[in-house]
Protein backbone atom coordinates (compact mmCIF):
# COMPACT_ATOMS: atom_id res chain seq x y z
CA UNK A 1 0.00 0.00 0.00
CA UNK A 2 1.53 3.57 -0.69
CA UNK A 3 2.05 5.87 1.84
CA UNK A 4 -0.82 8.68 0.53
CA UNK A 5 -3.10 5.53 0.75
CA UNK A 6 -2.43 4.74 4.18
CA UNK A 7 -2.06 8.17 4.98
CA UNK A 8 -5.90 8.90 3.73
CA UNK A 9 -7.14 5.34 5.53
CA UNK A 10 -5.77 6.82 8.84
CA UNK A 11 -7.24 10.01 8.56
CA UNK A 12 -11.14 8.40 7.91
CA UNK A 13 -9.87 6.18 10.91
CA UNK A 14 -9.19 9.43 13.22
CA UNK A 15 -12.27 10.98 11.82
CA UNK A 16 -14.58 7.97 12.74
CA UNK A 17 -13.06 7.91 16.39
CA UNK A 18 -14.12 11.57 16.63
CA UNK A 19 -17.33 11.21 15.21
CA UNK A 20 -17.74 8.33 17.64
CA UNK A 21 -16.14 10.14 20.50
CA UNK A 22 -19.24 12.97 19.63
CA UNK A 23 -22.10 10.65 19.42
CA UNK A 24 -21.74 9.21 23.29
CA UNK A 25 -21.14 12.86 24.59
CA UNK A 26 -23.87 14.18 22.73
CA UNK A 27 -26.44 11.46 24.37
CA UNK A 28 -25.03 12.05 28.02
CA UNK A 29 -26.58 15.68 27.77
CA UNK A 30 -25.70 18.51 30.31
CA UNK A 31 -24.71 17.82 33.86
CA UNK A 32 -26.35 20.85 34.65
CA UNK A 33 -29.33 18.88 34.27
CA UNK A 34 -28.50 16.41 37.24
CA UNK A 35 -28.14 19.17 39.47
CA UNK A 36 -31.14 21.00 40.68
CA UNK A 37 -31.71 25.00 41.03
CA UNK A 38 -30.17 26.95 44.01
CA UNK A 39 -32.46 27.96 46.73
CA UNK A 40 -33.20 31.47 47.14
CA UNK A 41 -30.72 33.15 49.27
CA UNK A 42 -32.55 34.38 52.45
CA UNK A 43 -31.77 35.93 55.56
CA UNK A 44 -32.93 34.11 58.69
CA UNK A 45 -36.55 34.09 59.85
CA UNK A 46 -37.10 32.39 63.59
CA UNK A 47 -38.34 28.90 63.10
CA UNK A 48 -37.95 29.12 59.41
CA UNK A 49 -35.94 25.99 59.30
CA UNK A 50 -38.53 24.21 60.64
CA UNK A 51 -41.58 25.32 58.87
CA UNK A 52 -39.11 25.04 55.55
CA UNK A 53 -38.11 21.33 56.54
CA UNK A 54 -41.79 20.17 56.87
CA UNK A 55 -43.24 22.07 53.92
CA UNK A 56 -40.99 20.43 51.67
CA UNK A 57 -42.88 16.87 52.43
CA UNK A 58 -45.71 18.88 51.03
CA UNK A 59 -44.15 20.39 47.70
CA UNK A 60 -41.01 18.82 46.23
CA UNK A 61 -39.26 21.38 43.85
CA UNK A 62 -36.88 18.31 42.88
CA UNK A 63 -39.63 16.91 40.53
CA UNK A 64 -38.74 17.55 36.91
CA UNK A 65 -39.56 16.62 33.20
CA UNK A 66 -40.70 12.78 33.36
CA UNK A 67 -39.24 12.38 29.77
CA UNK A 68 -35.52 13.91 30.63
CA UNK A 69 -35.68 11.79 34.27
CA UNK A 70 -36.19 8.67 32.37
CA UNK A 71 -33.30 9.14 30.11
CA UNK A 72 -30.78 10.14 32.36
CA UNK A 73 -31.71 6.91 34.70
CA UNK A 74 -30.99 5.10 31.28
CA UNK A 75 -26.92 6.16 32.48
CA UNK A 76 -26.50 3.71 35.15
CA UNK A 77 -22.89 3.49 36.91
CA UNK A 78 -21.96 0.72 35.33
CA UNK A 79 -23.18 1.75 31.73
CA UNK A 80 -21.45 4.63 32.33
CA UNK A 81 -18.04 2.80 32.83
CA UNK A 82 -18.76 0.79 30.28
CA UNK A 83 -18.61 3.74 27.95
CA UNK A 84 -15.52 5.24 29.78
CA UNK A 85 -13.52 1.41 29.10
CA UNK A 86 -14.42 1.21 25.40
CA UNK A 87 -13.10 4.90 24.57
CA UNK A 88 -10.03 3.83 26.68
CA UNK A 89 -9.89 0.07 25.48
CA UNK A 90 -10.81 -0.43 22.41
CA UNK A 91 -10.15 3.11 21.12
CA UNK A 92 -6.81 4.64 22.67
CA UNK A 93 -5.07 0.82 22.87
CA UNK A 94 -6.35 -0.46 19.39
CA UNK A 95 -5.21 2.87 17.46
CA UNK A 96 -1.47 2.64 18.41
CA UNK A 97 -1.81 -1.14 17.65
CA UNK A 98 -3.36 -0.08 14.13
CA UNK A 99 -0.30 2.23 13.69
CA UNK A 100 1.78 -0.23 14.37
CA UNK A 101 0.35 -3.06 12.13
CA UNK A 102 -0.09 -1.26 9.03
CA UNK A 103 2.62 1.24 9.41
CA UNK A 104 4.84 -1.44 8.80
CA UNK A 105 4.30 -1.38 5.33
CA UNK A 106 6.03 1.96 5.00
CA UNK A 107 9.66 3.64 5.96
CA UNK A 108 10.14 5.51 9.13
CA UNK A 109 9.42 8.99 7.80
CA UNK A 110 5.56 8.10 6.86
CA UNK A 111 5.18 6.40 9.91
CA UNK A 112 5.50 9.74 11.72
CA UNK A 113 3.02 11.28 9.69
CA UNK A 114 0.30 8.24 10.30
CA UNK A 115 1.03 8.29 14.19
CA UNK A 116 0.37 11.86 14.48
CA UNK A 117 -2.94 11.87 11.97
CA UNK A 118 -4.69 9.98 15.19
CA UNK A 119 -3.91 13.58 17.05
CA UNK A 120 -7.05 14.37 16.69
CA UNK A 121 -9.11 11.87 18.26
CA UNK A 122 -6.97 11.50 21.02
CA UNK A 123 -7.95 14.72 22.08
CA UNK A 124 -11.24 14.14 21.68
CA UNK A 125 -11.58 11.12 23.17
CA UNK A 126 -9.61 12.30 26.09
CA UNK A 127 -12.11 15.03 26.60
CA UNK A 128 -14.69 12.29 26.58
CA UNK A 129 -13.78 10.96 29.04
CA UNK A 130 -13.21 13.97 31.45
CA UNK A 131 -16.43 14.57 30.53
CA UNK A 132 -18.05 11.39 31.12
CA UNK A 133 -16.10 11.19 34.26
CA UNK A 134 -17.60 14.93 35.35
CA UNK A 135 -21.19 13.82 34.22
CA UNK A 136 -20.52 10.07 36.46
CA UNK A 137 -19.32 11.85 39.61
CA UNK A 138 -22.34 14.33 39.22
CA UNK A 139 -24.86 11.86 38.63
CA UNK A 140 -23.92 9.78 41.86
CA UNK A 141 -23.97 12.46 44.11
CA UNK A 142 -27.11 15.35 42.61
CA UNK A 143 -29.10 12.79 40.95
CA UNK A 144 -28.86 9.16 42.98
CA UNK A 145 -27.80 10.20 46.26
CA UNK A 146 -29.52 13.59 45.73
CA UNK A 147 -32.17 12.55 48.66
CA UNK A 148 -29.39 11.55 51.71
CA UNK A 149 -27.02 13.97 50.52
CA UNK A 150 -28.30 17.10 48.71
CA UNK A 151 -31.60 17.29 50.11
CA UNK A 152 -31.37 15.62 53.85
CA UNK A 153 -27.87 16.32 55.09
CA UNK A 154 -27.70 18.89 58.18
CA UNK A 155 -31.26 18.43 58.34
CA UNK A 156 -32.76 19.92 60.71
CA UNK A 157 -29.33 20.09 62.31
CA UNK A 158 -25.69 18.89 62.06
CA UNK A 159 -25.96 16.79 65.12
CA UNK A 160 -28.77 15.14 64.17
CA UNK A 161 -27.85 14.47 60.63
CA UNK A 162 -24.20 13.74 59.80
CA UNK A 163 -22.15 13.16 57.16
CA UNK A 164 -21.10 9.61 58.31
CA UNK A 165 -24.85 8.20 57.55
CA UNK A 166 -23.96 8.85 53.94
CA UNK A 167 -20.54 6.66 53.71
CA UNK A 168 -22.39 3.38 53.49
CA UNK A 169 -24.49 4.61 49.86
CA UNK A 170 -21.58 6.49 49.06
CA UNK A 171 -19.43 3.26 49.30
CA UNK A 172 -21.91 0.90 47.12
CA UNK A 173 -21.59 3.40 44.68
CA UNK A 174 -17.71 3.82 44.56
CA UNK A 175 -17.80 -0.28 44.56
CA UNK A 176 -19.56 -0.43 41.21
CA UNK A 177 -17.54 2.30 39.72
CA UNK A 178 -14.48 -0.18 40.56
CA UNK A 179 -16.01 -3.29 39.72
CA UNK A 180 -16.16 -2.03 35.94
CA UNK A 181 -14.01 0.99 35.22
CA UNK A 182 -10.33 -0.28 33.62
CA UNK A 183 -7.72 -0.08 36.50
CA UNK A 184 -6.17 2.74 34.17
CA UNK A 185 -9.19 5.07 34.55
CA UNK A 186 -9.46 4.02 37.89
CA UNK A 187 -8.06 6.67 39.76
CA UNK A 188 -9.28 9.48 37.46
CA UNK A 189 -13.02 8.43 37.63
CA UNK A 190 -12.85 8.23 41.48
CA UNK A 191 -11.11 11.55 41.91
CA UNK A 192 -14.13 13.00 39.82
CA UNK A 193 -16.67 11.36 42.37
CA UNK A 194 -14.63 13.27 45.31
CA UNK A 195 -14.79 16.57 43.15
CA UNK A 196 -18.33 15.74 43.18
CA UNK A 197 -18.91 14.84 46.83
CA UNK A 198 -17.23 18.02 47.75
CA UNK A 199 -19.57 20.39 45.38
CA UNK A 200 -22.35 18.12 47.13
CA UNK A 201 -21.10 19.35 50.45
CA UNK A 202 -20.18 23.04 49.60
CA UNK A 203 -23.67 23.47 48.06
CA UNK A 204 -25.14 22.38 51.47
CA UNK A 205 -22.85 24.81 53.62
CA UNK A 206 -23.33 27.90 51.45
CA UNK A 207 -27.00 27.18 48.92
CA UNK A 208 -28.41 24.66 51.69
CA UNK A 209 -31.76 26.83 51.77
CA UNK A 210 -33.71 28.12 54.54
CA UNK A 211 -33.87 25.29 56.47
CA UNK A 212 -30.54 24.91 57.21
CA UNK A 213 -29.38 26.48 59.69
CA UNK A 214 -25.59 26.64 61.20
CA UNK A 215 -23.89 27.54 64.42
CA UNK A 216 -20.23 28.07 65.17
CA UNK A 217 -20.35 25.48 67.72
CA UNK A 218 -21.25 22.98 64.25
CA UNK A 219 -17.52 23.70 63.07
CA UNK A 220 -16.13 21.07 64.79
CA UNK A 221 -18.66 18.19 64.01
CA UNK A 222 -18.41 19.93 60.39
CA UNK A 223 -14.86 19.23 60.41
CA UNK A 224 -14.77 15.95 61.80
CA UNK A 225 -17.62 14.57 58.96
CA UNK A 226 -15.04 16.30 56.63
CA UNK A 227 -12.38 14.07 57.56
CA UNK A 228 -14.67 11.07 57.30
CA UNK A 229 -15.15 11.88 53.65
CA UNK A 230 -11.31 12.34 52.92
CA UNK A 231 -10.32 9.39 54.18
CA UNK A 232 -13.08 7.05 52.87
CA UNK A 233 -11.49 8.74 49.57
CA UNK A 234 -7.95 7.77 50.83
CA UNK A 235 -8.90 4.24 52.11
CA UNK A 236 -5.88 3.50 54.19
CA UNK A 237 -3.47 3.44 51.28
CA UNK A 238 -5.71 1.84 48.84
CA UNK A 239 -7.63 4.85 47.25
CA UNK A 240 -6.31 8.00 45.73
CA UNK A 241 -2.95 9.53 47.00
CA UNK A 242 -3.53 11.42 50.01
CA UNK A 243 -1.80 14.49 48.34
CA UNK A 244 -4.44 14.72 45.63
CA UNK A 245 -7.56 14.51 48.23
CA UNK A 246 -5.89 16.87 50.90
CA UNK A 247 -6.09 19.43 47.88
CA UNK A 248 -9.15 18.74 46.58
CA UNK A 249 -10.83 19.32 50.53
CA UNK A 250 -8.40 22.41 50.84
CA UNK A 251 -11.45 24.66 49.71
CA UNK A 252 -14.18 22.64 51.49
CA UNK A 253 -12.42 22.58 54.81
CA UNK A 254 -12.08 26.57 54.38
CA UNK A 255 -15.63 26.83 54.40
CA UNK A 256 -15.90 24.53 57.19
CA UNK A 257 -12.99 27.12 59.28
CA UNK A 258 -15.17 30.18 58.11
CA UNK A 259 -18.06 28.42 60.01
CA UNK A 260 -16.67 28.23 63.42
CA UNK A 261 -16.13 32.86 63.56
CA UNK A 262 -18.85 34.03 65.30
CA UNK A 263 -21.05 36.57 63.49
CA UNK A 264 -19.90 39.72 64.47
CA UNK A 265 -15.99 38.89 63.56
CA UNK A 266 -17.81 37.40 59.90
CA UNK A 267 -19.67 40.95 59.78
CA UNK A 268 -16.39 42.94 60.10
CA UNK A 269 -14.81 40.91 57.80
CA UNK A 270 -17.72 41.62 55.39
CA UNK A 271 -17.54 45.33 55.81
CA UNK A 272 -13.51 45.24 55.62
CA UNK A 273 -14.39 44.59 51.96
CA UNK A 274 -15.01 48.51 51.28
CA UNK A 275 -18.34 47.91 49.66
CA UNK A 276 -17.93 45.00 47.89
CA UNK A 277 -21.43 43.64 46.27
CA UNK A 278 -22.91 40.32 46.34
CA UNK A 279 -22.26 38.97 42.61
CA UNK A 280 -19.25 37.22 42.37
CA UNK A 281 -16.69 40.01 44.55
CA UNK A 282 -13.45 38.19 45.22
CA UNK A 283 -12.33 40.74 47.85
CA UNK A 284 -10.42 39.11 50.53
CA UNK A 285 -9.78 40.14 54.42
CA UNK A 286 -8.11 38.90 57.36
CA UNK A 287 -10.01 35.54 57.00
CA UNK A 288 -9.00 34.85 53.41
CA UNK A 289 -12.78 34.46 52.11
CA UNK A 290 -14.62 36.21 49.45
CA UNK A 291 -17.14 38.40 50.34
CA UNK A 292 -19.70 35.96 48.46
CA UNK A 293 -18.95 32.80 50.72
CA UNK A 294 -19.48 35.53 53.79
CA UNK A 295 -22.45 36.05 52.83
CA UNK A 296 -24.09 32.74 52.35
CA UNK A 297 -22.58 31.53 56.16
CA UNK A 298 -24.62 34.78 57.24
CA UNK A 299 -27.87 33.73 55.23
CA UNK A 300 -27.46 30.67 57.24
CA UNK A 301 -26.78 31.98 61.04
CA UNK A 302 -29.96 31.74 63.44
CA UNK A 303 -29.37 35.19 64.70
CA UNK A 304 -30.91 38.66 64.37
CA UNK A 305 -28.05 40.09 64.24
CA UNK A 306 -26.53 38.68 61.01
CA UNK A 307 -30.32 38.79 59.55
CA UNK A 308 -30.06 42.80 60.32
CA UNK A 309 -26.97 43.24 58.85
CA UNK A 310 -27.85 41.06 55.10
CA UNK A 311 -31.09 43.46 55.13
CA UNK A 312 -29.26 46.57 55.58
CA UNK A 313 -25.96 46.03 54.21
CA UNK A 314 -27.25 43.52 50.91
CA UNK A 315 -31.25 44.25 51.27
CA UNK A 316 -31.63 40.50 51.12
CA UNK A 317 -35.38 39.45 52.06
CA UNK A 318 -36.30 37.03 55.28
CA UNK A 319 -37.12 33.61 53.86
CA UNK A 320 -40.55 33.59 53.59
CA UNK A 321 -40.88 29.71 54.62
Amino acid sequence: MRSSELNALFRGIDNTFQVYSNHVIDKLGSKEDLVPPEPVLTRYKKEAGIKAFVKKELFDPRMSDERRSSEINVFTTPTLCVQLNTLHLLILGRAEELVSFIGKSVDEKSKVTQKDTFDGSRKEINAAIDRICEFTGTKIIFWDLREPFIDHLYKPSVSRSRLEAIIEPLDMELNQLCDVIVEALRDRIVTSLLQASLDGLLRVLLNGGPSRVFFPSDAKQLEEDLEILKEFFISGGDGLPRGVVENQVARARSVVKLHGYETRELIEECRSGSGADLQGSSTRGRLGADTDTLIRILCHRSDSEASQFLKKQYKIPKSTA
